[in-house]
């Protein structure tokens, strides 16, 4: 996981795409706090990338844990994956996400 963060700082997100994908489906799913956390750590990585459908499939899975898991960095990524796919508002997949990523954004701020 670690790894594959670092990939993603040093401007590699392909490469730390496919190494999150493969970490995070060996985390037990009752691990929710890890797997959201390090969930949308995976979502940023293919947004970086392009890969915008991807990234919108791994956060609207994530979505709906939020409540369960409440967390500044959990909070502080969403948002950042938010603003990453803003830049390309016109996809479908993201314009289909973007009303659940707002009311998240919007009930964990305050």
């Amino acid at each position: 996981m670690t790894t594959g963060w670092c990939l993603y700082d040093l401007g590699r997100p392909k490469a730390a795409a496919e190494l999150l994908d493969r970490e995070c489906s060996r985390l037990p799913s009752h691990a929710l706090r890890t797997r959201t956390r390090y969930g949308f750590r995976r979502s940023l990585a293919p947004a970086a990338s392009g890969e915008v459908e991807h990234a919108c499939t791994i956060a609207g899975e994530l979505l709906g844990m939020m409540p369960a898991v409440p967390s500044a960095t959990v909070n502080s990524d969403v948002r950042r994956l938010a603003r990453e796919l803003s830049r390309s508002r016109s996809s479908g997949p993201i314009r289909d996400l973007q009303p659940a990523l707002v009311q998240v954004l919007t009930s964990t701020q305050g």
